[in-house]
């Protein structure tokens, strides 16, 4: 792990980089949990001090030094340490070492969409994400749930993508919507819950026609339920 020597990440590609290798090196301690008594300590001991030294570095950085989810993370650090020594032979019969691996993964994935979301609230960038996250999808149908021209969803997908000044809002409550749903469904499901009758007999894209600024939170609160129940499923 090169995380713990570098200096604090600064850029949102950095942030994001580093967030998603901690959650690689977690799952991967989740998942090798064989080997002799000695040497199974001795490995997750040194895990550890990495896993420890890299999430302090992540913490450091501006964007996350004083962020609820750092705060979170860095609470099941010390939660992490306490299991570790307590579990004397390494066999965690109560799973709880692994237990708090979950939740740290969790929280690190937490903080990958976090970025994305803030990405997104650009409405050049989140423009671009939906032509290209809905790839698979008709030009003419992400242009429909966009409010624009099939020839700029083509534009977009070729990252020609200029200055939005209409639909702003619009548009980037379209990308946040499809980043949460794409956790737990394909590109077709995704575009299919905006039609989906699920809001006291209206659909998504009504309530985004009528107005996305005063739908958002509603909107989110229930792509996100998909989301959360994904994220449960990846922890049991």
């Amino acid at each position: 792990m090169c995380a713990a020597v570098l200096d604090p990440p600064a850029t949102t590609d950095e942030l994001r980089f580093r967030a998603n290798e901690l959650a690689r090196e977690v799952t991967d301690a989740l998942e090798h949990t064989d080997g002799q008594v000695a040497d199974r300590l001795a490995r997750r001991r040194a895990f550890f001090a990495e896993i420890r030294a890299a999430v302090r570095n992540l913490a450091a950085s501006p964007a996350w030094r004083k962020h609820d989810l750092t705060t979170e993370l860095l609470l099941l650090m010390e939660r992490l340490r306490d299991e570790i020594e307590a579990d004397a032979d390494g066999t965690d019969p109560e799973w709880r070492v692994r237990e708090a691996l979950q939740r740290a993964r969790v929280v690190l994935h937490a903080m990958v969409r976090q970025l994305e979301h803030n990405e997104l609230d650009r409405p050049e960038h989140a423009a671009a994400f939906v032509a290209q996250a809905l790839a698979d999808v008709e030009v003419s149908q992400v242009a429909a749930l966009l409010d624009t021209t099939p020839r700029m969803v083509a534009n977009y997908r070729n990252g020609e993508v200029r200055a939005l000044r209409k639909n702003q809002a619009r548009v980037t409550l379209v990308a946040q919507l499809v980043n949460e749903l794409l956790g737990s469904m394909t590109e077709r499901g995704a575009l299919l819950w905006f039609d989906a009758r699920m809001l006291a007999g209206r659909t998504p894209r009504e309530l985004i026609d009528e107005d996305p600024v005063t739908h958002r939170r509603s909107l989110m609160a229930l792509a996100r339920g998909g989301r959360m129940e994904s994220d449960v499923v990846h922890a049991a």
